[in-house]
């Protein structure tokens, strides 16, 4: 879309919604105006300007600008571009969107030549990459939180491109009501660059009469572009799935399962959320959910949309409809609490250097022996599905009045 390019910030303060990050006395404008840095993460929803900034910091710096996108860059990728900056003889940027997709290998990689100096590093993330970076790279960056603009941001930016269709369009003026606006905003869902290609999109189809453009807010309900929903209703959606999972209503939990993919949601979000469940509301009582969401996780990547749905439909309706228990999530909780108040030593026999450790397996199976230093009972297992065996075994082994 020719709007991109055209209203694409030239300078700092062009970009809204940022000010934490821009004014004149924030530390990041400070930091990447000297470019006294090695690696700075940006965190942000889509469309905040993440790679906006990055390319403005290669340009304030005359410096070379490569854009790599973690989900499809190889560490080959990385070396051909350290071979090519070190034939420049200065240093280049890298950025590398979604840059917690990469693996252990590629961030060593990164890391060899952030120190060796040839590159300057600006990753770029919606969620916070913490702990899926090494250790060694993230002592080495800087993290920063973007917003997503506000609507005045974006009434800002409603009259930028008004001047630009002016000329676009050659037209005299651009003629609307507020209800052009609230939908537009509404449905760009904080993302600028959204709101930008729709608002050229909607030019596109809008009529000109006596040289004057007219956008009709009926005519954005023919755009190519879901309904989307605020940050709030997202969460929403996202617990009404849990819980009707919880619940054991398989069409409930479809639907609202459906309606998060329909609306743009990650589905590693989704997928992500299911994998909670699987262990805290599901757990023993049948413990290969986890596993059946992890393989459907990865199934959904190989064939991707729309085939996806399907191996989605089956993973919700499978947890929805297997037996349930949450025992050892509050068998997590328990012993959480409990270590808060307490700092437990192991008993001597269990000790590396002890020699009264008695081997379970000497004895067939299990012998009794001390654990630990009192005995606590965190894990009550429940008689659901598959965990109604492993309290049947348990109650044989240490006796019934420790799971009353």
């Amino acid at each position: 879309m020719k709007i991109l390019e055209a209203l694409e910030p030239k300078t700092f303060d062009e970009i809204v919604g940022q000010e934490h990050l821009l004014s004149s006395n924030a530390l990041f404008r400070n930091i990447v105006l000297s470019c006294d840095f090695q690696s700075i993460i940006l965190i942000g929803p889509p469309g905040c300007g993440k790679t906006t900034i990055a390319k403005l910091i290669g340009k304030q710096h005359s410096m070379i600008f490569y854009r790599l996108h973690a989900a499809n860059c190889s560490s080959s990728d990385i070396r051909k571009i350290v071979e090519e900056t070190k034939g420049y003889g200065k240093t280049s940027i890298i950025f590398i969107d979604e840059i917690h997709h990469f693996n252990k290998s590629q961030q060593n990689l990164l890391l060899n030549i952030i120190d060796e100096g040839y590159v300057k590093l600006v990753g770029a993330s919606t969620e916070n990459p913490y702990y899926s970076l090494i250790p060694p790279l993230r002592s080495r960056s800087i993290l920063f939180e973007l917003n997503q603009p506000r609507r005045s941001d974006f009434e800002k930016l409603f009259k930028r491109v008004e001047n630009w269709l002016k000329e676009e369009f050659e037209v005299s003026d651009i003629v609307y009501d507020d209800n052009v606006v609230d939908l537009l905003i509404q449905n760009a869902n904080g993302d600028v660059r959204k709101f930008y290609i729709m608002m050229e999109s909607l030019a596109k189809i809008s009529k000109k009469v006596d040289n004057k453009l007219y956008l009709n807010h009926e005519d954005i309900t023919l755009l190519p572009f879901e309904i989307t929903f605020s940050t709030d209703e997202y969460y929403h959606l996202l617990s009404a799935m849990i819980k009707s999972i919880r619940g054991s209503d398989p069409d409930a939990a479809l639907m609202w399962a459906l309606k998060l993919l329909k609306s743009g949601v990650d589905p590693k979000i989704i997928f992500r959320r299911l994998l909670i469940s699987a262990s805290e509301d599901i757990g023993n009582a049948m413990p290969n959910a986890l596993s059946i969401v992890n393989a459907g996780y990865e199934a959904f990547e190989k064939v991707g949309l729309p085939e996806g749905e399907i191996i989605l439909a089956q993973v919700v309706t499978y947890l929805a409809s297997v037996p349930k228990s949450n025992c050892s999530y509050m068998a997590l909780k328990s012993c959480k609490n409990y270590l808060k108040n307490n700092n437990p030593l192991p008993p001597k026999h269990l000790r590396s250097d002890s020699e009264n450790y008695k081997y379970p397996f000497d004895y067939g199976e299990f012998v009794e022996q001390q654990y630990m230093p009192e005995k606590k009972v965190f894990y009550k297992p429940s008689k659901s599905g598959f965990e109604s065996k492993l309290y049947d075994r348990l109650v044989k082994l240490w006796g019934k009045e420790h799971y009353e």
